[in-house]
């Protein structure tokens, strides 16, 4: 196959989109063109999100662990009564109970059996429940030849390794901070599609599955409001797409095209502050500084998963770093 060698520039912006459902419809392809620069900072407005309604550090949730274990999330999803958390510093997949049971066997780590050891670079996590049902998680940047390639791992749906393939889409930069930062699944016109965000660019890319790799069909633009300083993860909940910014510690709800690969509306949520000993609502600290992945629980509720604060934070962002958050959409 013939490669369209789409290159991307590392130190843009990024954006995001995901779709966990199916669309009968054909999506209008559109030239696959670098949409335009989206870094910028936090959106003004942005309605102020109320405590979490649960919330955990995994460590916690998982029997046999303890506080000096890491488990650095870089992605969720939200399926039936479980979430499947991504970390990027291990190779296991964290199942976990929606109603957030500490220390409860209802949790575990799962072994796909996927090639590799230490840390697994993933970024995000997604599904596909059309015919036989996959999960798939992205390795953000990897080495291929003389370029870096995002590598999209496969899974049966009881979380089994099958394959992993490039994705059509290179890098010039082994910068691995700059690259994919979340997927997300799309079943449109009978084909199979992952939607990916680049944290650092502002491209969104409609890829498409095929026997070998994932080719690029199609990028996608951000509204002009939507102004973050970077982009960390996306989902989609029918037309409720959610794009998340763990640098300004906010999401954005807009909504995704049934017929065409463009993303309309919107409305911005800011992540709750408080004191300087973690409790929010007490305080003006920004404790939610590690927000990594986003996944849609119902249309008014949302999950979110959170990395390992670094040594250069305020020690209070600790509070929420390496966890599991449910948080109601007003």
């Amino acid at each position: 196959m013939v490669k369209s060698h789409f290159y991307l520039p590392l130190l843009a912006a990024s954006v995001v989109i995901g779709s966990c459902n199916k669309s009968a419809t054909t999506p209008v392809p559109q030239a696959a063109t670098t949409p335009a620069h989206h870094a910028g900072g936090r959106i003004t407005g942005a309605t102020v999100l109320g405590a979490p309604v649960a919330e955990a550090k995994i460590y916690k949730l998982l029997p046999g662990y303890g506080s000096g274990d890491n488990f650095e999330a870089s992605g969720v999803y939200c399926l039936g009564s479980y979430f499947y958390v991504a970390c990027d510093n291990m190779q296991k997949i964290a199942k976990i109970k929606t109603t957030l049971p500490i220390n409860s066997s209802s949790n575990s780590l799962l072994s796909t059996g996927a090639p590799g050891s230490g840390s697994s670079n993933f970024e995000g996590i997604t599904y596909d429940n059309n015919g036989t049902a996959n999960f798939f998680t992205v390795e953000e940047s990897a080495q291929n030849g003389s370029s870096y390639q995002p590598r999209i791992y496969e899974y049966d749906a009881s979380m089994n390794y099958q394959r992993r393939q490039w994705a059509d889409i290179y890098f010039s930069s082994s910068n691995s901070n700059k690259a994919f930062e979340g997927i997300t699944w799309v079943y449109r016109g009978g084909n199979d599609y992952l939607l990916g965000i680049v944290e650092g660019t502002g491209v969104i890319t409609v890829l498409r599955k095929t026997s070998s790799n994932w080719v690029l069909d199609a990028t996608i633009p951000l509204p002009s409001s939507v102004t973050f300083a970077d982009y960390s993860d996306i989902c989609v909940y029918g037309n409720k797409i959610a794009i998340l910014s763990q640098q300004d510690c906010q999401f954005w709800i807009g909504t995704l095209s049934s017929t065409s690969w463009t993303i309309t509306g919107g409305t911005a949520y800011e992540f709750p502050k408080g004191s300087s000993s973690g409790v929010v609502g007490a305080g003006s600290n920004v404790l939610y500084a590690n927000a990594e992945g986003i996944s849609f629980i119902s249309p008014t509720q949302v999950v979110i998963v959170t990395d390992k604060a670094d040594n250069s934070q305020p020690s209070y962002q600790s509070y929420k770093d390496q966890s599991v958050s449910i948080f109601n959409i007003p």
